[in-house]
């Protein structure tokens, strides 16, 4: 019998190996690219090795759609999976990425502007291609109808079916694929749509777990006696910059070639520190890592969602702290304290409808903070910073120093060169707002005793082994995605106040350090006596007087 376009009918089962095959094809482009470059066809032995993976791989994901074909949901279930694949076949040939369960968590925690910026006519080709033509073809295809009990027998079908090619390729090349999956496990995160949907999976059973019981922490934080042997009456400000998609490679304080931090350069009293790890390689990891007592090691993000943070200890230990944010949210940190956001009283100077408001925007809270300063005072500030791709929209025309810059989100049409000088570009407006920072404390140093501490969330690939942007899986991320700039300066009032000696600090500018000191060289830097507080993880532990 025929319908619809004059195709005959098709078992819900054929539907699914059929986009399972589609799937395997034409999305998977980077994943073949990758076989390609870690095990290249140069023998026989290469090409049926190739031929198993391919089997093995479209097992797996026939195995995956399995459960979405039954009759009244199938087609919908597969034009959603379509969908995704397009999107996920675009974002990793596009960009390099790899999709894993904390690629899923930044897509959920990614700001309707974010988004935005990611919308290219490529994206909307890859969909058309990839999800709209295939998806009208599955809604127009006429499935046959049967009893559920042969429904059911063809569900058994593929299992057996799929146990019997899992052995098969077993029984030839087991050493080869064992071989393979142990020592390039990230090959996972690039198959579509098996990395999606095993990612989506392992998010929502993250989320839905039970939560933990809440822990306090640092119940007993008080003051130490720096406070009160050193007592001038005036106010301590301390400055957390928390930094964005900045990297180590390219911060000139840290030997990069170009002059990207200037204005640092000639700042006095500065150290900058050259060895630094992140926590992780997206900001939804590091933010909340950084300000977690756990490290990361022992960090998820459920368990720091269910303790104090380096926030409430400080406010238990009687500072008052304030987050201003000019990022997609502080990542639950300051959820206790609110996070104040620039835009909602936005300059016609510094914010453009529609985009973040350049970071100087942040520049003003301090600047009023600073004129009505509590006695000990924490103030963060979360910068846009380098966030890609758009990076030409993080800094104003007058930092464009470096040229030509990419101003496209789709770097296809960009060359290299000029994707890194746009976020050189970003670095340079960086190091003027952190320059700008300190001068607005240094110029209150009459009346009250200032800091500032800057490090970046995470860093950033900008086409090193056609990799761009950030996010991959920390194991197998290279260190222009984990090593980070870090800047630290104190004037010469909080210097006595605190007791804590700059050119000790600056003997220690090549210390190996990470994310992992942050919690507790904040307390240790405020001197805030505490259990909490690791004196092996406290930066300044041993440049205390």
């Amino acid at each position: 019998m025929m319908r619809a376009w004059g195709w005959p009918r098709v078992s819900v089962t054929a539907l699914t190996a059929g986009v399972a095959l589609w799937s395997l094809v034409v999305s998977n482009l980077p994943f073949w690219q990758r076989l390609q470059e870690v095990r290249p066809i140069v023998s026989p032995q290469d090409f049926f090795f190739q031929g198993s993976v391919a089997l093995l791989a479209f097992l797996a994901i026939n195995l995956f759609l399995t459960p979405f074909a039954f009759r009244p949901i199938v087609k919908p279930a597969l034009i959603v999976v379509l969908s995704l694949a397009a999107l996920a076949a675009y974002f990793i040939d596009t960009y390099g990425i790899y999709i894993d369960k904390v690629m899923i968590r930044n897509v959920f925690e990614t700001d309707p502007g974010e988004a935005a910026e990611l919308l290219t006519v490529k994206l909307l080709l890859y969909i058309l291609a990839m999800a709209v033509l295939p998806g009208l073809i599955v809604w127009r295809m006429p499935v046959a109808q049967i009893g559920f009990t042969r429904e059911l027998l063809h569900k058994l079908g593929v299992l057996a079916f799929t146990v019997a090619g899992v052995g098969a390729i077993a029984a030839g090349f087991y050493q080869d694929q064992a071989s393979f999956l142990r020592n390039h496990r990230e090959m996972r995160h690039l198959l579509v749509p098996f990395n999606y949907l095993s990612g989506i999976g392992s998010y929502v059973m993250e989320i839905s777990r039970p939560k933990r019981p809440y822990e306090a922490i640092g119940a007993d934080a008080r003051p130490g006696p720096r406070w009160t042997v050193a007592d001038d009456g005036k106010p301590v400000v301390l400055v957390l910059v928390v930094g964005e998609t900045a990297r180590a490679a390219n911060a000139s304080l840290g030997g990069y070639a170009r002059l990207t931090m200037p204005e640092l350069a000639k700042v006095q009293n500065l150290t900058y520190f050259s060895d630094v790890s992140s926590c992780g390689t997206s900001t939804a990891i590091s933010v909340p890592c950084m300000f977690s007592d756990l490290g990361r090691a022992e960090f998820s993000a459920g368990h720091a969602a269910a303790r104090d943070s380096l926030l409430d200890v400080l406010q238990r230990a009687g500072f008052e702290v304030v987050w201003y944010g000019n990022n997609s949210g502080c990542k639950g940190v300051c959820d206790k304290i609110g996070e104040r956001r620039p835009d909602s009283e936005p300059d016609a100077a510094l914010c453009r409808k529609g985009l973040p408001c350049f970071d100087e925007i942040l520049l003003r809270d301090l600047e009023r903070e600073l004129q009505k300063p509590a006695q000990r005072k924490v103030v963060v500030l979360h910068l846009i910073g380098s966030h890609g791709p758009g990076y030409h929209l993080r800094y104003p025309a007058a930092f464009e120093r470096y040229t030509p810059a990419c101003k496209q989100v789709d770097f296809s049409k960009c060359s290299v060169a000029e994707i890194v000088n746009a976020y050189d570009n970003t670095m340079l407006y960086t190091d003027h707002v952190l320059a700008r920072a300190i001068n607005l404390l240094d110029a209150r140093a009459a009346s009250l005793h200032g800091a500032l501490w800057y490090v970046s969330d995470h860093g950033e690939s900008l086409g090193e082994n056609g990799v761009f942007l950030h996010a991959l899986p920390y194991a197998i991320a290279p260190d222009l995605q984990t090593r980070v700039p870090m800047v630290f300066w104190q004037g010469q009032g909080f210097e006595r106040r605190l007791g804590v000696d700059s050119s000790c600090v600056a003997a220690n500018r090549h210390r190996p350090i990470s994310h992992d000191h942050w919690f507790h060289s904040v307390l240790g830097l405020l001197d805030v006596i505490t259990a909490a507080r690791r004196a092996e993880l406290d930066v300044f532990g041993n440049c205390r007087r």
